[in-house]
């Protein structure tokens, strides 16, 4: 593929996903009219709630505001994402999108292995559950060996080491718990030839019950109307930017938000699995597995190796997912927990991102942005489920990826036609 060639492909998937959107919000215009809204008031407020600093009002204010200075009273224009008095609603985008793009970082594991994995959602919960039941009872364990009877009044080296290592423990034991049940259901794809597609659904099913059932009976703390299990201790926190980082700095961006360590985690795994699928002869191995079996079946690749590790792999960064929203956002398990679908919108981030690790970083915020802003729609009286309307029709449209593919290219032709020149297409993603 000469450069030319490479550019081309680089605005045509740039260009696919603008149209997308833009399709999108057209053809939701009419769920807007219907619900008696001007859709461009719905969309600059969807887009403000989901990505704007405080006072957005217009696609404008998304990149330049003007502030008034409460204590000079004087108006100044300020760079919007960077502006975070009062906190911003980007904070809570990558708070959001945190477990995302870890979800969607196993899925693509398990993708690029040729397993059309949807198991991240048990994988997830159950990784949370290890992770809400350690983040209490293992401190309490420590507190009991050392001697001390109150948390409070517990040495400050004591306290310096259960910071590092709770939250370790918690984070490894989600990784084993999400691994081992993802390998089930490779397993049963390499011994038994099932299915991994139907395995991972009646897993995520086995999952979310087995989840609900262990918060509301034997991890229930208290009789609350709503089941939840004990609160973590604070040794096993991982403490937001705002209260650790960032505490003595006055930064209000981070404001409102619990966006922390879980983040940076998510930012490192994205690197280090990119690493592997592209510059290991692991990774190798498990691309030919998917790209060309035939190849690698002759070339002496182990299928079934490669199969089993991507499956572990997968589950072990679906289990850290979990963990992270425990320990780093929600501190407990409350009931209804493990029916969110966290694990499937992962998925779907994949998919959107065409597999691509980069693609994953820039979809799962534009996602948990959207979804942030159709949370927000109900305080400008709309209905809530329109923002979700419309996130599914943006969706939608980005998934008619190579219908919109070519429509680019047509136009493409023609305007060199028009100009007399001569253009070869560019190769598709299946011919490349």
């Amino acid at each position: 593929m000469n450069e030319h060639t490479g550019f081309r492909r680089s605005l045509e998937t740039i260009g696919v996903a603008l149209l997308a959107i833009f399709l999108g919000l057209l053809a939701s215009s009419v769920f807007v009219i219907i619900a008696g809204s001007n859709p461009v008031d719905a969309y600059q407020r969807l887009f403000c709630e989901g990505f704007g600093a405080r006072g957005c009002e217009t696609f404008g204010n998304l990149l330049v505001q003007t502030v008034v200075n409460e204590d000079t009273g004087e108006s100044q224009t300020v760079f919007s994402p960077l502006h975070g008095t009062g906190g911003h609603s980007l904070a809570l985008v990558l708070e959001r999108a945190t477990p995302l793009i870890l979800t969607a970082l196993s899925a693509t594991v398990a993708f690029k292995a040729g397993l059309f994995s949807i198991g991240m959602d048990g994988q997830f919960v159950l990784g949370a559950l290890a992770a809400a039941f350690l983040g209490y009872w293992f401190p309490a364990q420590l507190y009991t060996l050392f001697g001390v009877t109150d948390p409070e009044l517990a040495p400050e080296a004591l306290n310096t080491i259960m910071h590092i290592i709770v939250p370790a423990v918690c984070l490894g034991a989600a990784m084993m718990a999400g691994a081992f049940y993802s390998w089930i259901a490779g397993y049963l794809k390499v011994k038994l030839n099932i299915n991994v597609l139907i395995s991972t659904i009646i897993l995520n099913a086995i999952a979310v019950q087995f989840v609900g059932y262990m918060v509301n009976y034997p991890l229930r703390s208290d009789m609350n109307n709503i089941a939840r299990t004990a609160r973590i201790d604070e040794t096993a926190w991982l403490i937001p930017f705002n209260r650790g980082l960032f505490a003595n700095a006055d930064i209000e961006w981070f404001s409102g938000s619990r966006l922390g360590v879980g983040f940076i985690i998510a930012v490192v795994a994205a690197v280090l699995v990119w690493y592997f699928l592209y510059r290991t002869t692991r990774g190798y191995e498990q691309r030919m597995v998917n790209g060309s079996p035939l190849f690698a079946r002759f070339s002496g690749i182990p299928g079934t190796h490669a199969m089993l590790r991507a499956m572990l792999i997968s589950g072990a960064l679906s289990g850290i997912a979990g963990a992270i929203e425990v320990i780093g956002v929600e501190r407990r398990i409350v009931d209804g927990f493990a029916t969110a679908g966290t694990g499937f919108d992962g998925v779907l981030v994949a998919i959107l991102a065409r597999e691509s690790i980069v693609g994953i970083l820039f979809v799962a915020p534009f996602i948990a942005g959207l979804e942030q802003g159709a949370i927000n729609f109900q305080f400008g009286n709309l209905p809530r489920q329109l923002g979700n309307i419309i996130i599914a029709l943006i969706i939608l449209f980005n998934a008619m990826e190579y219908f919109l593919r070519s429509y680019i290219a047509a136009i493409w032709r023609k305007r060199h036609i028009f100009s007399g020149k001569s253009i070869t297409p560019a190769p598709t993603e299946a011919s490349s």
